[in-house]
């Protein structure tokens, strides 16, 4: 009998099917979410043009609100536009939602800013979701200003910004 004194290489059909189930579920999980944040660069290029639009500095919530409306129905921003409908009135108690929109008066410069913010849950495979956040803001009549604003703050976190300890 002969003896190969030659180790074998390289991987097993074993080893290959690992690897690519690999493979599938994390083109599975970028087909899932990859659209999300697509969706969410339109959003933000919405609120650029919504913030640079003329008016916009000394607009009230109404006229924003409506063209938000008009920017949601043109382009199909489908997360965006199921968070939003389901905040207006005539909606029902239990499907009801907090407005993604915002528009608060900066206390130090007195500048108005436009904010959104909303989740979006998406199934994977069974009872495993993805929870995406997304949060942006704008400055109302300037809209290249970048602030820069975070998802999810711990209450203590809350109560030292608000005292301004660090």
């Amino acid at each position: 009998m002969k003896i190969n004194k030659r180790r074998q290489s390289g991987a097993t059909l074993v080893s290959w099917l690992i690897a690519a189930g690999f493979g599938i579920m994390l083109a599975s999980a970028a087909v899932k979410v990859v659209p999300y944040y697509i969706e969410f660069s339109n959003v933000k290029e919405m609120m650029k043009v919504i913030a640079s639009s003329t008016g916009a500095k000394k607009a009230n919530l109404r006229q924003i609100n409506t063209k938000i409306e008009k920017h949601l129905s043109v382009n199909g921003l489908a997360a965006l536009e199921d968070a939003y409908y389901k905040s207006r009135p005539g909606t029902p108690a239990n499907v009801k939602t907090k407005n993604p929109f915002t528009l608060k008066k900066d206390r130090k410069s007195g500048r108005r800013i436009l904010t959104v913010a909303y989740d979006v849950p998406q199934s994977w495979i069974g009872n495993l979701f993805f929870l995406m956040k997304f949060k942006h803001a704008v400055v109302l009549g300037e809209p290249d200003v970048v602030i820069k604003t975070t998802i999810d703050k711990s209450e203590g976190e809350r109560k030292r910004q608000k005292l301004n300890l660090r």
